[in-house]
């Protein structure tokens, strides 16, 4: 006896002949479309695009179809087995259609295939729901305009400075940003403080969170032996109580990361780290004990631990020397 057919089934059987799927093509495509498209060279896709907790209601099929200029296209047909339409099928089409662009995104910037929506639909009642992405929207309009032009593009690299510097807070940021590839840090910061002196007293309002986040960025572009030309600087545009608040912040910043790498790796390495105590504890070949206190002061086995621990997660051997208070000649010993 046959296995009796659900309505899903069906269509994917009759649609999948290739007679059959070239009248519903014909039929049913726009005809600017069909212009473009060789409908006597239709190949069935064998793969779903609907997630499996869905396709007891919803099936797809799928055609790869070729352009009259040997360009390939895709023809997806969303089938809808439920009697009542289904109020987010426009958002769902779209989450299909942007996953079949991904199978064939290329990294060589080809062009994307053309991708033509068709949903079949064969419930009871009559289908009210919104037909397309925008719809779906409080504002379709805007939406539309939004979504579905082109995105705005930020491009700091095609800004003059002066444009930047009419900014405030951004300004700042985008500055930064925009210059942070140039070899000398030194002078970026010099011109930096000078040109954003007087939102840079705004920033002082806000317990400087704009300097102290912008020299923590900056940090792995300084080398160490630099350190020092760079308080300078800061020492030269601030005030000295405000100047030591900010390099006290950064320090404590050096020290946080360092516990959180040390954390991280630690708990594969069975050793954990208590960050309100300070303590580093666990065993590695035998007990390991120190103090993560300050800059990193305690026992020499414990600095080497956090040494060892910094090097193997691809940190910097001037920014462990920093971390750590440990000199090159120990550093040696972990080689």
């Amino acid at each position: 006896m046959a296995t009796r057919l659900k309505h899903d089934a069906l269509v994917k059987k009759i649609l999948t002949q290739q007679e059959a799927a070239q009248e519903f093509l014909a039929y049913y495509l726009p005809l600017e479309v069909k212009e473009k498209l060789d409908l006597t060279r239709i190949t069935i896709e064998r793969e779903s695009y609907v997630e499996h907790k869905l396709r007891k209601s919803i099936s797809d099929l799928v055609y790869s179809v070729l352009t009259k200029d040997n360009d390939q296209a895709f023809v997806y047909i969303l089938i809808e087995a439920e009697v009542t339409p289904n109020y987010w099928i426009a958002l769902k089409l779209w989450q299909y259609m942007l996953r079949l662009c991904e199978r064939h995104k290329k990294k060589d910037k080809e062009k994307l295939p053309l991708i033509i929506p068709i949903l079949l639909y064969h419930g009871s009642r009559p289908f009210n729901a919104p037909k397309n992405l925008w719809a779906l929207f409080s504002d379709p309009k805007l939406a539309k305009q939004l979504m579905g032009g082109d995105y705005k593009l930020v491009d700091l690299q095609s800004m003059s400075d002066d444009d930047i510097k009419q900014k405030k807070y951004v300004g700042m940021l985008e500055y930064v940003m925009k210059h942070i590839y140039q070899r000398d840090m030194l002078n970026l910061w010099e011109e930096f403080l000078q040109n954003f002196k007087p939102y840079i007293l705004l920033d002082k309002e806000k317990g400087y969170i704009y300097i102290k986040n912008f020299l923590w960025y900056t940090d792995s572009k300084l080398p160490e032996d630099k350190q020092q030309d760079l308080e300078r600087i800061i020492d030269q545009h601030l005030p000295e109580q405000d100047k030591e608040d900010i390099m006290r912040t950064i320090a404590q910043k050096y020290r946080e990361e360092g516990i959180q790498i040390g954390q991280k790796k630690g708990k594969l390495m069975g050793i954990q780290i208590g960050q309100e105590k300070g303590k580093l504890e666990g065993k590695l070949e035998g007990k390991l004990e120190g103090k993560l206190e300050g800059k990193l002061e305690g026992k020499l086995e414990g600095k080497l631990e956090i040494a060892r621990v910094l090097l193997s997660e691809g940190e910097s051997v001037e920014r462990v020397l920093r971390l750590t208070g440990l000199s090159r000649s120990q550093l040696k010993g972990l080689a």
